[in-house]
């Protein structure tokens, strides 16, 4: 549950404290393993959308300065998106469900 909670505290370091849990915890636990894992690849994967909005956001400040709101508004839409999914995640790690996040790029097995 930790593990999913991260990214939601911790935003771009999410991945840190679920890299930490799946090595420590991993061969104690099969659901703290998968739980683990599926929360660092979710983390990992939200890497690439949060760079691609600051990266728009940087880009149209430099470019077009009036409209370079919408970097901003991607990355709290990300953000916003994170919260939801790393709470639902939470949840179903809490009840003992396996969770599968549904945007995620499978890195760690």
């Amino acid at each position: 549950m930790i593990a999913h909670l991260s990214g939601v505290i911790l935003s771009c370091f999410g991945w840190l404290p679920a890299l930490i849990i799946y090595s420590v915890k991993r061969k104690d636990s099969p659901f703290v393993r998968h739980q683990a894992g599926e929360a660092l690849n979710f983390q990992l994967t939200l890497l690439i959308p949060y760079f691609v909005a600051w990266a728009v956001y940087i880009g149209l400040g430099v470019f077009a300065p009036p409209i370079s709101w919408i970097g901003s508004v991607l990355v709290a839409v990300i953000w916003v998106g994170s919260i939801v999914l790393g709470v639902l995640a939470a949840l179903s790690a809490n009840r003992g469900i396996r969770y599968r996040y549904p945007v995620s790029i499978r890195m760690v097995k």
